[in-house]
């Protein structure tokens, strides 16, 4: 996969939904500029096929479910096929990073008990949990074990969101651990062609749509 930059921007500003986001941003895409992540040619990329996913958000009050169009390009100089993913996409889950992070605020910042935040998101206690969990982990895995016990849940996304460009940490963390924030499992490491769709890179700079 080839995850994008789209949140070149303070997340706390952003108002829209995370379908009219991607659809944005997909609509000024140009396979033809992109970078190969297995071969590293440029130019070489065109669309090859699309399929579709589902992605949730929480807007006026409940899920709303969206579907997105997820194109793949094909490169020629390798015969390697990938997937464009912007960074509202968590690789592999269902929701969006906007869900999962409002929900881990309001987590941390204690507006809830666990039963009312999982009746207001409509999630089980056992996909709240994972999230926490995978939070704390990846939150330890950027600050390291001493800043992370010096760091709080709310006060680390308090920052990320007020953070000129979440994109900026976004592509620093998949360079670091060779995943997207909150992703819940690593990629396999590119050893054959076999695996080489699970491949994740960024490159920059990217599109703009603020």
């Amino acid at each position: 996969m080839i995850r994008k930059n789209l949140l070149l921007c303070k997340i706390i500003r952003i108002k829209t939904s995370s379908k009219s986001l991607f659809d944005s941003y997909m609509a000024l895409f140009r396979p033809e500029l992109e970078t190969c992540p297995i071969c590293g040619s440029t130019g070489n990329c065109h669309i090859h096929d699309y399929y579709g996913r589902s992605i949730i958000d929480f807007r006026s009050g409940r899920q709303e479910k969206s579907d997105l169009c997820i194109l793949r390009v094909f490169c020629e100089s390798c015969n390697h096929a990938h997937a464009i993913l912007p960074d509202i996409i968590i690789p592999y889950s269902g929701y969006s990073l906007f869900f999962v992070l409002r929900i881990l605020g309001e987590y941390f910042a204690g507006f809830y008990t666990t039963e009312q935040l999982c009746e207001r998101y409509g999630i089980s206690r056992n996909q709240l949990f994972k999230w926490i969990a995978l939070f704390k982990s990846h939150r330890q895995e950027w600050l390291g074990l001493l800043s992370d016990a010096e760091t709080s849940g709310l006060s680390f996304l308090k920052n990320l969101a007020a953070a000129d460009s979440y994109s900026s940490f976004s592509m620093e963390f998949i360079r670091r651990s060779s995943r997207s924030f909150l992703q819940s499992h690593r990629n396999p490491i590119l050893v054959s062609p076999k695996n080489a769709r699970y491949h994740q890179i960024v490159f920059v700079p990217d599109i703009s749509i603020f």
